[in-house]
């Protein structure tokens, strides 16, 4: 039987020594340093790598080497996880703008880091389009987007259709993953030449607008593309911004 006093300096000799002699941390440990933000982190690994439908209360707890039951101490159920997932992504997206720049400069610059952000969570856009979540980095987003869309001299109205119209181009083209099997095709120069071929190849006959410019929509410009929709959308609001401003003028 070890005495106090040999327990003790033990104890102290254990502390002398470098982190790498020191035991690992046994289950009840490991058990006692899970937190909301771990059980999010690993939500989020489960996602990525195999998709929404892959996340269950019973695979995350094993991931994380507790009990099901240690789960609903930091999550009430599978759908607030969902939201504190999507809230911690979103909280990635810079909301900072320079309120000097048009407005359309500022929705483009937040369009393109809320896509950015999408496409580095395999998953999220999907899991994203079909909850509303409401937390606070999700409402700072919708914040910065409707931000620069009212003070453009939108009517509340036609800023919310603004904001869904941006928003909802935004998340579908981050649904289009830059790793989908589309995607891919047309990156890889090998598979992009036979594309081309075969449809060149096509009776013109039957497909003369194709045969002509299938090699020009069958090509590697996934950022060209995003920008030139997006600048699309904002040219027509802004477009139509001015034509209710004149409708609006005092006839001579």
């Amino acid at each position: 039987m070890t005495k106090p006093s040999d327990a003790a300096a033990a104890a102290a000799d254990a502390g002398s020594h470098p982190l790498w002699f020191t035991p690992p941390a046994g289950d009840a440990d490991r058990r006692r340093t899970l937190t909301r933000e771990r059980v999010v982190a690993e939500a989020l690994t489960v996602i990525a790598a195999a998709g929404v439908d892959a996340l269950s209360m019973r695979t995350l707890a094993t991931r994380l080497g507790v009990v099901p039951a240690a789960l609903y101490r930091h999550v009430r159920n599978k759908e607030q996880l969902y939201d504190l997932v999507l809230d911690g992504v979103l909280a990635e997206v810079d909301c900072r703008l320079d309120h000097s720049l048009a407005w359309t400069e500022q929705v483009t610059k937040l369009a393109h880091r809320l896509r950015t952000v999408l496409e580095d969570h395999p998953g999220i856009a999907g899991l994203l389009k079909t909850r509303d979540p409401l937390g606070p980095h999700s409402l700072a987003l919708a914040e910065a987007f409707l931000a620069p869309l009212h003070a453009a001299g939108l009517s509340a109205r036609e800023t919310g259709l603004a904001f869904s119209l941006i928003y909802d181009y935004t998340l579908g083209f981050a649904l289009s993953s830059r790793t989908s099997v589309n995607e891919q095709r047309v990156r890889d120069a090998d598979t992009r030449g036979r594309l081309h071929a075969f449809l060149r190849s096509l009776p013109a006959e039957r497909f003369p607008t194709l045969v002509a410019l299938g090699e020009h929509v069958w090509i590697d410009n996934r950022d060209e593309r995003f920008t030139t929709g997006l600048d699309t959308l904002l040219g027509g609001l802004d477009a139509a911004r001015h034509r209710r401003r004149r409708s609006q003028e005092p006839k001579a």
